[in-house]
């Protein structure tokens, strides 16, 4: 995706997300229940839920977080609308019919939501 078409996709997203839909862009589902609240989910890269180690969820979520840091530095709107919502991220796995939570973090404390071998 390139950068004007990130800028593109992230005015379509803030329009959404005011009125509380959530919105793909990228990789990442954007999602705003309310002013103080935002929502950043991914999914895993395996294919299978038995692959997923603790390890490797946390290298994902550390990439989600990454990506969508670099979605802030390239779009005022997006930082501006970010002021004074709390950030929560999201790993998720999809398995086609629907999706399992592997973890989450918010306020730098990590939630595991799916039991996973280290």
């Amino acid at each position: 995706m390139t950068e004007e078409e990130l800028q593109h996709r992230i005015k379509s997203a803030l329009t959404l997300l005011s009125d509380g839909r959530p919105f793909k862009v990228g990789d990442l589902n954007f999602g705003c229940k309310d002013k103080t609240h935002f929502s950043v989910s991914g999914w895993t890269n395996n294919n299978l839920i038995e692959n997923v180690t603790q390890h490797s969820a946390l290298i994902e979520l550390n990439d989600i977080k990454s990506l969508f840091s670099k979605m802030v530095d390239a779009s005022k709107e997006l930082a501006d609308f970010l002021k004074g919502r709390q950030v929560e991220y999201y790993l998720g796995y999809e398995y086609g019919m629907g999706s399992i939570g592997i973890c989450s973090e918010k306020s730098g404390q990590l939630k595991w939501e799916t039991n996973l071998r280290e």
